[in-house]
């Protein structure tokens, strides 16, 4: 049976990338840190997903599944072994990986020699830049030589939406994981080295920054925006929101005009992705997903970097001569966004009382207060 490696057991892992590897044929090796989940994926060598709409749910059992400790010598063999691999850790444990990933590309470039390919499922525009730099503090020049040759780095787009469980769900069965039905993946298909690989779902496509564009600037940006808006308004849920056909236009009017600076740039038929921006809005409003405004709008302060999914997406918009207006109507609410708990809200608001708010703009989102973004933002503030 072929062999995949997954490295990282969370809502990413076991809900699309590693259920995904199962399903096209794979024996999946999960590599994590937490004992409780490496001892329930090694007991019964399975687990639940449940896929749920609002149309109803259903329950596929991944099967062929194991996990080993990501801190132990058999993680860095299983690495060397393996046919394909990925990860879905998050951007910030990306450098805590890098040295069993070097290991483990080290006993394969003496043993076998094969290619070894990782899908990096994690969301961030030019993580392979970033991963390479990670692993290539641990390698000689000879074994860079051959990584440059052999090692693929390629980045994916994350779609699926996996919603949070309940403790009570989560203590009934630490495995369980709950997911919307979109299983697409698109990746980076002039970043393999070792062939493109069969398995379900998978989107290769070149250049991929479009794919990467696409999900930053129209899925997040309007995700984004359906959460703050919709929690000034006091609703508890995504779907509420998206509900309020006030919040629905405003946020529909945001994506399309990042499906329009994307066509511009890409060539991809704006009605393509106005129609992906229709999809998109309508699973925002899968109730059976529970997400909550107060998750999804979390942590506003890197919500609102310059590189990240509104001010990234509206000085995106600008530059391909598309006007950013609701986009700016986003990153208002976000400014307002101020729910008990968020301690990245609570510096936000702190910074706009104490400092006002062009040093906010020129702290928090990176541009110049005079510039014409701040000019429209103040302008939405007033």
């Amino acid at each position: 049976m072929k062999q995949a490696v997954m490295y990282g057991a969370g809502n990413i892992g076991r809900g699309f990338i590693g259920k995904t590897l199962s399903e096209s044929g794979y024996e999946v090796c999960f590599l994590d840190i937490v004992p409780e989940v490496i001892d329930a994926f090694n007991k019964d060598h399975e687990y639940r997903v449940r896929i749920v709409s609002n149309e109803g749910q259903k329950v596929d059992t991944v099967k062929n599944v194991r996990a080993v400790n990501a801190n132990t010598e058999e993680a860095i063999e299983t690495i060397a072994a393996c046919d394909i691999m990925a990860s879905a850790v998050g951007v910030n444990v990306l450098p805590h990986i890098a040295e069993n990933i070097a290991k483990g590309m080290r006993l394969r470039m003496q043993r076998s020699g094969r290619p070894l390919d990782i899908i990096l499922a994690e969301n961030q525009l030019d993580a392979d830049k970033i991963m390479r730099g990670y692993i290539y503090q641990y390698l000689t020049e000879e074994e860079k030589k051959w990584a440059d040759e052999n090692l693929g780095l390629v980045e994916a787009s994350i779609g699926r939406m996996v919603p949070p469980l309940t403790p009570e769900e989560r203590a009934g069965d630490p495995l369980l994981i709950a997911v919307e039905p979109y299983c697409q993946l698109p990746v980076d298909k002039e970043a393999f080295r070792g062939g493109i690989p069969d398995i379900v779902g998978l989107i290769p496509y070149a250049p991929f920054s479009f794919y990467i564009r696409r999900k930053l600037f129209i899925h997040n940006m309007g995700h984004a925006i359906c959460a703050y808006l919709g929690w000034l308004k006091g609703y508890e849920y995504i779907w509420q929101a998206v509900a309020d056909e006030e919040i629905k236009a405003a946020a529909q009017a945001a994506m399309d005009g990042s499906a329009a600076a994307l066509s511009k740039e890409y060539g991809v038929p704006e009605s393509e992705l106005k129609e992906h921006v229709r999809d998109l809005l309508s699973r925002f409003g899968n109730q059976a997903l529970r997400d909550t405004t107060v998750r999804v709008g979390a942590d506003p302060v890197r919500k609102l970097r310059r590189d990240d999914r509104l001010v990234g997406a509206a000085l995106y918009c600008m530059e391909q001569g598309v006007a950013p207006d609701m986009i700016v109507r986003g990153i208002a609410a976000a400014l307002k966004f101020a729910p008990e708990g968020d301690k990245a809200a609570e510096k936000l608001q702190a910074a706009l009382k104490q400092d006002g708010l062009d040093a906010v703009i020129e702290t928090y989102m990176g541009i110049p207060a005079s510039g014409e973004l701040a000019q429209l933002i103040k302008k939405e503030m007033a």
